[in-house]
């Protein structure tokens, strides 16, 4: 069971996990917290629907360039729509957070499942597959990953099994050179980079 945060840790909220609200949304439960935010299950009231939230910290709403590389790196997120990504609804900022609106998938991460034990062998081609299928469209839109890892592959608690590719808020366009996501840590994390984009240099004949 996730810790609760408090109103100190930066929700500008007074019943934080008990129907408190920031804008539209309704937070219900902290499903975890990093050193950039908080992803919350929470309900969208205007739509009507349950969502995962995701608030950043309050300070990096107030720089400038960091905002405009999140606006940039979300836009670049939900332009994906393969069935396997998942998809993103609505970005932008709320009471002085920026925030990141996402579908909400009610099963666990692919590294929580490998951690219970081996899967079995049409699991896992079938869970490649599908996050292959998520990969493939993603560089066909001229997007690459650069953390593709069990934790970022959220699996939906149905049968047959069913991958959703996550955490696309460190993709870079990939005829893109000016480094605007180089410090991408605005959706996921950069933990390492992608083998299609960095290439090592041929060694000296």
């Amino acid at each position: 069971m996730p810790t609760r945060p408090t109103p100190g840790d930066g929700v500008t909220v007074t019943e934080v996990g008990t129907g408190a609200g920031i804008g539209r949304y309704r937070l219900e439960e902290l499903l975890g917290r990093g050193g950039m935010g908080e992803v919350w299950r929470a309900f969208d009231t205007g739509r009507e629907r349950w969502v995962a939230l995701k608030l950043l910290l309050e300070p990096l709403a107030k720089d400038a360039e960091f905002v405009a590389r999140f606006r940039r790196e979300a836009r670049l997120a939900a332009r994906l729509s393969d069935p396997h990504i998942l998809p993103i609804h609505d970005f932008g900022e709320l009471e002085g957070r920026l925030y990141i609106d996402m579908r909400m998938v009610d099963g666990p991460d692919l590294a929580k499942v490998v951690a219970r034990g081996p899967v079995p062998p049409d699991r896992t081609a079938a869970i490649v597959s599908q996050v292959a299928s998520a990969l493939d469209a993603a560089h066909t839109g001229g997007l690459v990953h650069r953390d593709v890892k069990p934790a970022n592959v959220l699996l939906a608690a149905r049968d047959p099994v069913f991958a959703y590719l996550t955490d696309f808020g460190v993709a870079a366009e990939q005829n893109r050179s000016d480094g605007l996501t180089e410090a991408g840590t605005v959706i996921g994390r950069h933990t390492r980079r992608d083998t299609g984009r960095y290439r090592p240099e041929r060694p000296p004949s």
